[in-house]
């Protein structure tokens, strides 16, 4: 097997490029129908999957050692030096037991993100279409093998490296290889064999997108051995982009420091100049400033988007990119296709349309089709892409493979006992035009025994402008008779009633048509019939439309359909749209940028559309202010999709489309985007807790110190006491707040700024009242304690348990900026409620056992100092309540009633 590994590793690096294509076949031991299914077992066994290399990742030692590299566990490993410089060996070691808990809670947060990166990674596995012993396949890409024939269409990220067998058309943008970024042309033939790369015109290569036209190729080079496998081996591994928001709370991260260090330095000055030991005064502040450092935000942050995105995934929308949670939570607009997204997408036939009358396809009724019917089904197979993967299998268990459309219209002909492989046999295809969202027609040319002709598929109104006879019980005639008039008049009743319609023609040609030049045939077509398909609204969709009102998110529909069909599907979610709410493409067409900014601005439906005119909606919405996520399904949706602030991928086995999105809905559904706007602001909302949590605690202790030093008070509590408050604090219910998930009244407001900090006013305000309130009662407490003449290591006792309960009493008090901590529901969250369980052991334990009453100074409390403790945090906590109902329960106002489709 080595042997053959190694004879494997020779022939990918010849010229593939410069050889007859005899030789290429002879070389990877295959065909023009490709290799067998067995035989691609085999070689998969042989040489191992169609994989690039990949970086290694961190050891769990390395990730360990990792969460030392920080300034703050500089300033820690620096106060732990000074402590025993000066003797005090007892609080040097607590330090050290102090950093070590704040490290194994970094250690299991960065380990917990990179398991979580890694299933998201797993989620989607790209397809590919292959050709094995002249039968078609869709299988992952990961299965390639050389010799696998590859058939590639618009859209399609090319798999592995390949030699060109056909093609017709075929642009492929390989910058991500070449760093070109205009398309190249491809070609049949040989190119010269020392020519580089970019100029290998007969060959495509992995991890490039096809643009446009087709192809059929035979694999040369798999995954390591590719031409992009030669440069990923070379490359390092590369840093994740920070997200905007990471940089923004570094930024802000930097001014606390700064303002911490200033802050430090003058309790120590005025501490030694006010009398106190230097050596005393030094360690208190220093563990002072270790302790107001939040250490815990930005790994916090992290998680916060992580759960985020799995919480996104687990309602079907995979996040590729973690930076768009921060944006999800801001949308203002959603641009939504129809089908497959407000629809279930499951299509099927409903109707044939014919002269002879509608023949409604149900399982009973396919044995009494009349001739023009059975033509019309005939004509439909051939005109098509779609296939049968099994044909053998039953009919319960077929696999088609194709467009939803196509594939309904295969199962019809399947349903209708009809042998789709025979019939393609029989009249093999000589030329085709693919289907395009600005084209709206497929066609495919075909010779039998009777001569060439060719079967067109598509839009109604693209197909009759190129119809001049019509199929009827006597022949082809004229399309203008009362035949054809009654025809048009029953398609615009399935229209009306939101059917999906297709036409369905053909044309005899007595002439050779040159390879590209079928295009030019698309005239004096005989319409044969159409063909009504259904397609349900999903269950979950016109409670999402509700939703997204209630949210002040406008919602506007943007579909390549006809507009009667949309406003029919609208209805049936439960809403009317005016006319005067509707253009449709054309209309785009002819407007400038400035009117259709004005216009758009009161649109709720965009009918029969182009992907150039979704990219021209989606800018006109972001210059009007908009926040946009665009949905987009076909690989020309692309551009649109990259434009918008946030874009959609309503198809996963399109790379291209994939490739540009910020979200992928694994399901297609509307209810789907809507979870995820939901997700967005509740992580927003989480960070935002998470960092006044942290900042209000530790700004306390600020003023507690300085306070007591400035009133020539003791110190209120000492170095090691301040660094368990630390610990308390920014160790599990720090780490439990990431995991809040309130969506109670979210999605009743209205859109959040991007822009906005996540200080915004009314959190500054409530973080100033909450400043007051806590360092009031802490000093008069303090206050109080010494007057009473206990000994000062209770006073301290009693100073450390408060601020350790404090931060208790808080973090549950900040799981909502709306509700009252005082509420049955309070301890919903387990995570937060056993978080604040272990921690208040912790602090009993740092009381009452011996061995840390030694450590950290602390003597045993009765019960009455408990219960004083406790009533003073409880007071404090009904303050902040107060506070809190004044400040985020205003009345909010949206500014401009955002028009939703109005019942």
């Amino acid at each position: 097997m080595r042997k053959q590994s190694s004879s494997q590793q020779t022939h990918i690096k010849k010229s593939w490029h410069s050889m007859a294509l005899d030789e290429v076949f002879a070389q990877t031991n295959s065909s023009e129908k490709g290799i067998s299914p067995k035989d691609a077992t085999h070689r998969l066994a042989q040489y191992g999957q169609n994989t690039l290399p990949e970086e290694k990742s961190d050891s769990l030692l390395k990730l360990f050692i990792r969460q030392f590299k920080s300034p703050l566990m500089y300033i820690m490993m620096l106060a732990t030096l000074v402590s025993f410089l000066v003797g005090n060996n007892v609080e040097g070691f607590f330090i050290i037991f102090v950093m070590i808990s704040n490290v194994l809670v970094g250690f299991y947060q960065e380990y917990k993100v990179d398991k979580s990166l890694q299933s998201l990674k797993e989620v989607i596995k790209p397809q590919a279409r292959v050709i094995r012993s002249g039968r078609e396949y869709e299988i992952e890409a990961i299965n390639i093998v050389i010799g696998d024939v590859i058939a590639l269409r618009p859209g399609d990220k090319i798999p592995a490296d390949a030699r060109i067998l056909e093609c017709k058309g075929l642009k492929v943008n390989e910058a991500s290889l070449t760093g070109e970024a205009k398309a190249v042309d491809k070609m049949v033939g040989e190119v010269k064999p020392d020519v580089e790369v970019a100029d290998r015109t007969n060959m495509v290569f992995m991890g490039t997108t096809v643009e446009e036209g087709s192809a059929i190729a035979i694999t040369v080079a798999t995954g390591a051995h590719t031409e992009f496998g030669d440069i990923v081996s070379l490359l390092k591994k590369t840093a994740e982009e920070m997200t905007p928001l990471q940089k923004m709370v570094i930024s802000l991260s930097k001014f606390i420091g700064i303002f911490i260090t200033i802050v430090v330095a003058v309790v120590i000055a005025i501490g030694f100049f006010s009398g106190y030991d230097f050596e005393t005064i030094f360690e208190s502040a220093l563990a002072l400033f270790v302790s107001a450092i939040p250490e815990g935000l930005l790994p916090g942050i992290t998680i916060v988007l992580v759960l985020g995105v799995r919480h996104i995934l687990k309602r079907n929308g995979l996040v590729r990119r973690i930076a768009a949670t921060e944006t999800l939570g801001g949308v203002t607009v959603i641009c939504t296709d129809k089908t497959g997204t407000l629809t279930e997408g499951k299509m099927e036939v409903h109707s044939l349309i014919t002269t002879d009358g509608v023949h409604v396809c149900e399982p009973h009724t396919y044995d009494q089709l009349s001739e023009r019917a059975t033509a019309l089904i005939h004509a439909t197979v051939l005109a098509t892409d779609a296939y049968v993967e099994n044909p053998s299998a039953k009919k319960e268990d077929l696999i088609v493979r194709g467009s939803m459309t196509e594939q309904s219209l295969i199962r019809m002909a399947v349903a209708a006992q009809m042998d789709t492989y025979a019939m393609r046999e029989r009249e093999p295809i000589l030329d085709h035009i693919l289907f395009s969202s600005d084209r709206k027609y497929s066609a495919n040319l075909r010779t039998s025994k009777e001569g060439n002709v060719v079967y067109v598929l598509g839009a109604p109104e693209r197909i009759l402008n190129h119809t001049t006879h019509v199929l009827t019980s006597t022949g082809a005639v004229s399309a203008s008779n009362a035949a054809y008039k009654k025809l048009l008049a029953e398609k615009d009743k399935f229209v009306a009633m939101g059917y999906r319609v297709v036409a369905c023609a053909s044309k005899s040609i007595d002439h050779t048509v040159q390879t590209g030049e079928l295009e030019a045939e698309m005239s004096d077509l005989t319409l044969i019939g159409f063909i009504a398909i259904s397609d349900p609204v999903r269950a979950d969709v016109p409670a999402a439309f509700k939703d997204t009102k209630k949210a002040g998110i406008r919602t506007i529909i943007v579909t390549g359909d006809h507009a009667l069909t949309a406003q029919a599907v609208a209805e049936q979610i439960g809403f009317t749209i005016p006319a005067d709410k509707i253009i449709e493409g054309h209309d785009i067409e002819s407007m400038t940028d400035a009117t259709l900014r004005k216009k758009i601005k009161t649109i709720v439906l965009c009918a029969r559309v182009s992907p150039r005119h979704k990219l021209r909606i989606v800018q006109a919405l972001q210059y009007n202010g908009e926040v946009v996520a665009m949905f987009g399904d076909g690989a020309n949706d692309a551009p649109a999709l990259k434009a918008a602030d946030i874009g959609v991928a309503v198809q996963t086995k399109i790379s291209a489309v994939r490739e540009v999105a910020d979200l992928v809905l694994l399901d297609g559904g509307f209810g789907t985007i809507i979870k995820a706007i939901e997700q967005g602001r509740i992580i927003f909302n989480n960070i935002r807790k998470v960092f006044l949590y942290l900042i209000t605690q530790d700004f306390s202790q600020f003023f507690i110190f300085i306070m007591s030093i400035l009133l020539g008070l003791p110190l209120p509590i000492l170095a090691v006491q301040l660094l368990l408050v630390n610990l308390i604090e920014s160790g599990l219910p720090d780490l439990s707040l990431t995991t809040e998930q309130e969506k109670e009244g979210i999605m009743d407001e209205p859109p959040r700024d991007p822009k906005e900090s996540i200080l915004n006013k009314s959190s500054r305000y409530w973080m100033a009242a909450l400043f007051i309130t806590s360092s009031s009662i802490a000093m008069i407490l303090y206050i109080s304690l010494l007057r009473t003449g206990i000994h000062i290591d209770h006073v301290r006792t009693m100073m450390t348990v408060f601020l350790c309960l404090e931060s208790l009493f808080l973090v549950f008090s900040v799981r909502s900026f709306t509700r009252s901590i005082f509420r049955k529901s309070i301890f919903e969250n387990k995570f937060i409620t056993w978080a604040v369980v272990i921690s208040f052991v912790m602090i009993l334990a740092a009381v009452y056992l011996p061995s840390l009453q030694k450590v950290l100074n602390t003597v045993s409390l009765s019960f009455h100092d408990w219960l004083l403790i406790a009533t003073l945090n409880l007071c404090e906590v009904a303050i902040i309540d107060q506070f809190k109902r004044y400040f985020f329960q205003k009345p909010k106002k949206i500014k401009g009633e955002r028009q939703v489709l109005q019942s």
